[in-house]
Parts: structure tokens; sequence; C-alpha cells
């Protein structure tokens, strides 16, 4: 199989030559170059024979034009963090001003899309990373504050939400429209350890929606990240999205429990930690065999629960791709 009928097939259901795979990590102080992140990520799936390129621009792409400072690290193995975060009071909200999501630094990361695109040459699909309008609102404010604003100020926080959403809008439909098959579509403050039902469906849900309503009928291939502890995947079902990514295998439930609440296809298997960073080959690729097996080699697509630590031994890498190609439903 090629790698698109591959994919299609597992979002589909329907049995394939052997599991796909994908693998993503970050690139630091490579991953703000255009060029250079294309280059790496075009490489990485030329390397593992990866079946779709979840693409990694830098984590925090999403808020730096609404005046995020970056604290960078020296090196390769270290992402870049919040040096500040410039929503502090609940009327700081008010300030953010509506930014073009094809402008700024959203103009950068679709750049290197369009040259990652044209390295590929049509090889594998291809989904662009969009946070979810909560998340991007997380990074501008830290958590602390977010939880807070949300509950003694909600008025405030959607206002700055509305725009947040119509920026994120924007930027997800230029991201199709200019060739990417869909969505990673990262949720990271929406667990039942974060929120309660009502302020999920009301700060979250609505405008989670909104973003991906802007790419309804053109996208084929939308992941959602439920990211972090106590993912809300039952309240997640109706996510017009075609699988679900989450820390299945570091902090569950596993693939086998949400196997019996969805029929959709169900993308992880590997820890991001534990076995595949600090494991023996033989550990890291034991993985791949156990999530064929939870789900009997169906609607699966292998791949880290969350990004994969850039201190990934290259050998674990290696061991679960030579895993992943002898998987096969005989």
């Amino acid at each position: 199989m090629k790698h698109q009928e591959r994919i299609a097939n597992a979002l589909a259901g329907k049995p394939t030559d052997r599991v796909p795979f994908g693998f993503w990590r970050h690139y630091p102080n490579e991953d703000r170059a255009p060029r250079r992140l294309a280059e790496l990520m075009a490489q990485a799936q030329l390397r593992l024979d990866l079946d779709f390129i979840k693409f990694m621009p830098y984590g925090l792409f999403s808020v730096v034009d609404w005046g995020v400072p970056l604290k960078l690290f020296e090196g390769l193995l270290d992402p870049p963090i919040q040096a500040a975060y410039p929503v502090r009071k609940a009327e700081d909200w008010a300030a953010l001003k509506p930014i073009r999501g094809d402008g700024g630094e959203y103009a950068v990361v679709l750049e290197a899309q369009r040259l990652c695109l044209k390295e590929l040459h049509g090889r594998a699909p291809f989904l662009q990373t969009v946070f979810s309008p909560l998340t991007s609102a997380l990074k501008l404010a830290g958590e602390e504050v977010l939880l807070r604003h949300l509950r003694d100020n909600p008025g405030r926080l959607e206002a700055g939400l509305e725009i947040i959403s119509e920026t994120t809008c924007q930027f997800a439909a230029a991201a199709v429209e200019r060739g990417a098959d869909g969505l990673f579509f990262a949720s990271q403050v929406s667990g039942s350890d974060k929120l309660s039902r009502i302020e999920f469906e009301t700060f979250a849900k609505k405008y989670d929606f909104r973003v991906l309503a802007a790419v309804a009928g053109r996208a084929w291939f939308n992941i959602l990240h439920l990211h972090g502890s106590k993912p809300r995947m039952a309240e997640s079902l109706d996510y017009p999205v075609e699988a679900f990514n989450w820390h299945d295998r570091d902090r569950g439930p596993s693939l086998a429990e949400v196997r019996r609440l969805t029929g959709k296809c169900l993308v992880g298997g590997l820890g991001q930690e534990g076995k595949l960073t600090s494991g023996n080959p033989e550990e890291a690729a034991g993985q791949v065999a156990d999530a064929w097996r939870q789900l009997d080699g169906l609607g699966l697509i292998v791949g880290p629960g969350c990004v994969a630590n850039t201190r990934t031994p290259e050998a674990n890498i290696q061991a679960v791709k030579c895993a992943v190609e002898v998987t096969g439903r005989g």
C-alpha cells in the first residue's frame, strides 16, 4: 500500500498491509527557519518511511504576535518557553488585537509548510499543527491566571477567545487551502482535572468547533489531540475529526478502553515518556505489537501520545520503525 491508502484504510477501519506510522518531535533552534524546518520534516518522512507528516513548528508560534516573548536555550534539544505572560489582568484580554491568520508568525509557518510540501512531492499526507483557541489563551496567560479569569471574569476571557478563534480559523483555512490534508488540532487545557463539563463546553468545545468548521468539506484527515491527564474522551467523541490522539501509554485511558467508546481511528501506542526514551530498543518496539493487539490491527495509527522527547535514542526510534514494518494481518 502507498501511504495515503494505508491512512485512508485505517481511518475507515479497514485492514492495512502494515500498521500506519507517524512520529513527531521538536527541532529547537532550527524550527523557526522555514526552509530548515521543511528539510527536517521531509527528511524524517524519508528516514522513517512515515505514513503522514505531523508538521512541527515550535509550540509558541500561535501567540508570539500577541506579545509572548521567548526564552531560548542553547543547543538542539530544549524548545523555547515563555519568558513572560502578556495577559495578567482580566482587562488584558480586551487589549488583544485581531491578527491575520496568514500574516506575522503564521505566515512563517505557512511558508515552511509550502517548502515542506514541495520537498515531499506528494509522498505522504500532511497535517498542519493548529492549537485550539483556549490552548493559545493558556500560552498567553499561564494556567493559574487563565483558570482564575475563566471563573471570575468569563466575559472578558470570552472577548479574548473571540479574537483568538477568528485568527485560528483563518490560519486553519489557509493551511488547508495551501495543501495540508488536515489539521493536527491540539487541545491542551480541556481535561476534567482542569475544567468542569460546563466550562469545557463553554470555553473549549464551542471555539474548537468553529475552527474545525473552517476546514469542513476540504480536509479529509483531522486528528484531535487531547493533551494531559484525564482527557474528556466521552465528551469529545462528537468532534468532527477522523482520529483521536492522547497520552494513552503514559496517562491513559488505553487504546482498548477508548475503542469501546468509538469506532473512529485511534493514534497512539508509543509513550513519549518511559520506554520510548529511557528503555532499550526491544522495550520501545514492544509497544507497537501491544498497540496492534489492543485494536486487532484495525483503526490504528501508531504514533506518540504526545510530541516525542528530543532525547529519544535513535536506536529506539529505528526499533519502532522495524516493529511497524513486520505488523500485518497474515
